[in-house]
């Protein structure tokens, strides 16, 4: 038997730091060193911080032609780089890692198959990007090209059984199969303490914005995209009384939008952006209450760590989310784009210590018993080192577990009855 460590060469479409690069950092950082080596590319055009956070043993390197949108003629010559990159290094694994990613990775790592006929392909997707708030012609073009380039996939990796269950309702059927794997964390991961925490935010914020004091701080950390629905959250902000100030550790495109947003209910000074900050996870222990308000998620980070480090948590029902949190018993569950909702948890939350305790020891056990990092790092490490020369019937299969059934984003809207009333 060879003693060759497993070659994994990854490619990941941007290098801003977001859940699909934490978690290829949590990847590079604890795959078995004595039996697996990691080669990272990603697009130069993003100018990001994943560099800094892979370990130094981990190599990595751009493609000139690779970013987000779609191009003819840039997507077609990030094709024949990623096959020359991919060539050079000589994995045993090509794991694409995000939908355009996806796409022209695994088309590059198929055009080798002749020349590396062992190699695995892979493509773990966080979120279906057919999900987002896009045009009816558009989301079906994205179905189109999912379903497309499974063909040139062996798996498809999904961190959650919504989108996992949507890929074979949709006809989305890779070379070999649809696995789900959770994604883990540490659960016992340092965080600051939570007055240095508060100092450190409370510095982030500017001039007359110091100034307001205030009794509870809630958050969240995200990009300002529109799968955030951080407006949401503003309005939602609007709705909750008190000495309350609500933060946001991100920024994005829809900023000035926010800001606007901000100015409109009033909310200035008890509503701040504070922009990136780095390692923004180890500061959620500020918060009384972390809040999820997306539209779309895969598997969110930021509420994982939430969860580990015991900040009661409100969060839309999306994605991942009714797999992380049972509602009403380790945090609460809304509905995506109700303010109403959001506002009612929060002043629940705000309003009962015993609550906020007992859910917040609740969602922590949760991340112990489910979603660990090293039961995530073993799930892969058995994935990429799994016999694909066997016959599918007779290959060992990773668990498959469709207990948690959600409906279809095109299926029926959830009932009233299902819903939590405000």
């Amino acid at each position: 038997m060879s003693n060759a460590k497993t070659r994994i060469f990854c490619v990941i479409t941007q290098g801003e730091m977001g859940g699909a690069q934490q978690f290829v950092a949590q990847l590079a950082r604890h795959l078995d060193p004595e039996r697996f080596t990691m080669h990272v590319v990603w697009g130069a055009s993003s100018a990001g911080t994943l560099g800094s956070a892979l370990p130094p043993r981990v190599s990595y390197a751009t493609a000139h032609h690779l970013g987000r949108k779609w191009s003819v003629w840039h997507d077609t010559l990030s094709i024949f780089e990623l096959r020359h990159q991919i060539r050079e290094y000589r994995p045993d694994v090509v794991l694409c890692i995000s939908s355009k990613a996806g796409f022209v990775g695994s088309l590059a790592a198929r055009l080798l198959r002749s020349t590396l006929p062992g190699l695995k392909i892979v493509y773990r997707i966080g979120r279906w990007t057919f999900n987002d708030p896009l045009p009816a012609w558009e989301r079906k073009f994205y179905i189109i090209l999912e379903k497309i380039s499974a063909r040139w996939k062996d798996y498809i990796v999904l961190n959650n059984a919504h989108d996992l269950n949507q890929a074979r309702a949709l006809g989305i059927r890779p070379g070999r199969g649809l696995l789900r794997i959770y994604n883990g964390l540490d659960p016992y991961m340092a965080f600051a303490p939570r007055d240095e925490a508060r100092s450190f935010l409370d510095e982030r914020a500017s001039g007359e914005l110091r100034a307001p004091s205030y009794d509870w701080l809630v958050g969240t950390v995200a990009n300002l995209y529109p799968t955030k629905d951080i407006p949401t959250l503003v309005r939602a902000a609007a709705r909750v009384g008190g000495n309350v100030r609500f933060v946001v550790i991100g920024d994005g495109i829809q900023r000035p939008l926010i800001e606007r947003l901000i100015k409109q209910y009033g909310l200035t000074g008890r509503f701040l952006l504070l922009g990136r900050i780095k390692d923004a996870g180890r500061y959620i222990s500020a918060f009384d209450v972390f809040v999820l308000p997306s539209a779309k998620e895969g598997f969110p980070w930021a509420l994982l760590e939430a969860m580990a480090e015991r900040v009661p948590a409100v969060a839309t029902r999306i994605g991942a989310v009714p797999e992380m949190l049972e509602d009403g018993v380790s945090g609460f569950v809304c509905e995506p784009g109700n303010e109403e909702q959001l506002a009612h948890s929060i002043v629940q939350l705000l309003g009962n210590d015993k609550l906020r305790q007992d859910m917040a020891i609740a969602a922590h056990q949760q991340v112990i018993s489910k979603f660990s990092l090293r039961e995530m790092i073993h799930q892969y490490e058995r994935l990429f080192t799994l016999d694909d020369t066997l016959p599918l019937g007779d290959a060992p299969r990773l668990p498959d577990d469709t207990a948690h059934r959600e409906r279809p984003v095109y299926g029926p809207k959830t009932s009233p009855s299902e819903r939590r009333g405000v």
